[in-house]
């Protein structure tokens, strides 16, 4: 039975496999094609065809040696890696590591299914001793037949599973990472897969030269070589969970460290432009005290007909009303963070348009100062930087930046929007692709505004059209 069902169930086998190589190449990179199902039919049936040459080539005449088995190996890494090249777009070095973690995947699994079925046959083949009805020469073969029916297709689906998890467990994208956050994040994979190989090999030529690898007397080496597999097995299955983990507690102490950084520098500018604003207020009147009695004593000496004092005292009309305040938002800290981006940028960007008119906090807005200071210092941050991108690419183009606000039910909304380059890639957690070098703070000014949103019930979202950027932040106010 299993003779006639073993090409059926290689060719399962086979399909699965290519698909599972859909599956990891398609999380770790981008699909060439855009249609989903024409890339997976592609990747399984060149999958199918190069294990049917290698099969051809390699395996068609015995015996089978310690050399073919390498050349098999290399030839099998070869297809996996043209297949990442051919089929689908991203990082060089990701494809090399996938192929090593998919076909050391496979070796682990062969290994395994080999040696729980030895041992299965030796418990069968102890049992017909004891038990008078398995001595039945039939139901033995087809209790044998059966454990490697059960053996076959349980490595399938293990190795089925495996990806599935690896993939579920790979929440953050490798090929946007630095080369030493890709290194730290793929290392316990790495080595899981290159124990796994080395030991595969190891075991071949034991077993070619004929050493220990004799499975009657040396049973208790071989399950220890089986469990040493399967620990390799669990290494590769939540090495990327764990690099995760490690890489989002970074990034989180990352996060708080700017968090706190950009709350202390703000509480200082807060309280400087209090003693600024409050200075001012006392200057402005008494000039103004000041020009009242200078202009009733002209009067009095009838000199206002004299054109140079005249203009000397509209002149000094106009710094006064420079010294206004032209941000008036109703909330002290947004009026501090606007003004201060908005002096930044005219002095960066000639020309742009900056308007904050529509921006409004009124007492029903009951979200805190400094949350709001982080908005909007990392909003109008991020907008600059986009301007300033524009700008390199296109002199001649008008930029702006606005700033809003309104109320849609009971949520309060802040939208920030501003002119880009219109080249805007999006990582797996609906952020924008960071274009900083710095790999260490990429997106943190996004995810600083999303942690401020959640605490309040709400969320922001990014929308990118037509040489803008819009930045929505909700909150429940």
């Amino acid at each position: 039975m299993y003779k006639a069902m073993e090409p059926f169930i290689e060719a399962a086998a086979y399909i699965v496999d290519g698909y599972c190589l859909c599956m990891l190449f398609g999380e770790f990179g981008e699909r060439r094609i855009k249609r989903g199902i024409g890339i997976s039919l592609l990747t399984i049936l060149t999958w199918i065809a190069a294990n049917a040459a290698i099969r051809y080539f390699v395996f068609s005449n015995p015996p089978y040696t310690l050399e073919k088995s390498l050349l098999s190996f290399i030839l099998r890494a070869g297809a996996i890696y043209t297949i990442g090249l051919c089929f689908y777009k991203g990082r060089q070095a990701v494809y090399l590591f996938l192929t090593l973690l998919f076909i050391a995947l496979l070796y682990v699994f062969s290994e395994i299914g080999y040696g729980v079925r030895l041992f299965l046959i030796e418990g069968l083949e102890k049992l017909t001793w004891h038990i008078e009805a398995l001595h039945n020469v039939t139901l033995v073969k087809l209790l044998m037949d059966f454990i490697y029916i059960f053996a076959d297709v349980a490595v399938v689906v293990l190795f089925y599973v495996s990806i599935r998890i690896i993939v579920k467990n790979q929440r953050n994208s490798l090929g946007g990472r630095s080369t030493k956050e890709f290194i730290s994040c793929i290392l316990p994979a790495l080595m899981g897969s290159l124990i796994s190989v080395v030991l595969y090999f190891i075991l071949l030529m034991i077993n070619e030269q004929g050493h220990i690898m004799d499975y009657d007397n040396y049973r208790m080496i071989y399950l220890f070589i089986i469990i040493v597999f399967i620990a390799v097995w669990l290494i590769i299955l939540y090495g990327f969970r764990l690099q995760d983990e490690i890489m989002d507690l970074q990034e989180e102490r990352t996060r708080k460290s700017i968090l706190e950084n950009q709350i202390s520098q703000m509480q200082n500018s807060m309280l400087e432009m209090e003693r600024f604003y409050e200075s001012v207020r006392h200057v402005k009147h008494d000039m103004k005290n000041q020009m009242a009695v200078m202009e009733k004593l002209l009067c009095e000496y009838q000199m206002t007909e004299n054109k140079e004092i005249v203009q000397y005292f509209e002149d000094m009309q106009k710094t006064l009303m420079s010294l206004e305040q032209k941000i008036h938002t109703g909330n002290v800290v947004s009026d501090a963070v606007i003004s201060s981006k908005f002096y930044y940028a005219a002095k960066e960007l000639k020309d742009i348009h900056l308007d904050a008119d529509a921006f409004l906090l009124t007492d029903k807005v009951h979200v805190r100062a400094y949350d709001i200071g982080i908005i909007l210092n990392n909003g109008l941050d991020n907008a600059i930087e986009a301007c300033r991108k524009e700008r390199m690419k296109n002199p001649d183009r008008e930029l702006y930046i606005k700033i809003k606000s309104f109320w849609k039910q009971k949520m309060f909304f802040i939208e920030m929007e501003n002119s880009f380059d219109g080249e805007v890639r999006w990582e797996k957690d609906g952020y924008p692709c960071s274009t900083k070098t710095d790999g260490e703070v990429h997106g943190i000014g996004l995810k600083n505004i999303r942690y401020c949103a959640l605490k309040y019930a709400g969320d922001i979202d990014c929308i990118a059209e037509k040489g803008k950027f819009i930045l929505s932040v909700m909150l429940k106010g």
